[in-house]
């Protein structure tokens, strides 16, 4: 019932709003500019149009929703239950190429010899053989130390497997 007369009421105003913007009045060369091409009204009776409040109301028509159909199309599987006959009965030759292999030598003709080298190890010999005993460690001597400066630190990475513990948080019920 609420709804009902909360409509009329809405309806009753558009009605009214509807009656008000037919009846406009003539605008003049005065009010046709923003600020009258400079001049300003000195008494000229035109500053009761700038203290008039127009009120519109907006109706507007809401589209109401509608069910709308979709179709899917899904592909079923169909089993055929018994066997189909094939009227035409065609042949179907297919070739199956097979390599083989046949051994037969063939004579090669060549026209003159050409010389191949062919690399030999040659042995040589040692007539005698001679032992030289080096000292280890070996001494090496330094005339003056230096310091050595390292432009940037070095840093060597190491893979060290970390256990972590994850405690579980149960939350506390509010009623105790």
């Amino acid at each position: 019932m609420k709804a009902f007369i909360v409509f009329s009421m809405a309806l009753a105003i558009a009605c009214a709003a509807d009656t008000d913007a037919a009846k406009k009045e003539k605008r003049g060369l005065w009010e046709e500019s923003y600020d009258n091409y400079g001049y300003d009204n000195y008494g000229l009776g035109y500053s009761d149009y700038a203290e008039k409040e127009v009120k519109h109301i907006v109706t507007k028509k809401v589209p109401v929703p509608y069910p709308v159909e979709v179709e899917k199309h899904v592909p079923v599987e169909v089993k055929v239950p018994y066997p189909v006959e094939v009227e035409k009965k065609v042949p179907v030759v297919v070739e199956k190429k097979v390599p083989v292999y046949v051994e037969k030598k063939v004579p090669v003709h060549v026209d003159r010899p050409y010389p191949v080298e062919v690399k030999v190890p040659v042995h040589v010999p040692v007539y005698k053989k001679e032992y030289v005993e080096v000292p280890k460690p070996y001494a090496v001597h330094v005339e003056k130390p230096y310091p050595v400066y390292v432009k940037q630190p070095v840093y060597v990475e190491k893979q060290v497997p970390v256990t972590v513990h994850i405690k579980e948080h149960h939350k506390k019920p509010y009623w105790g």
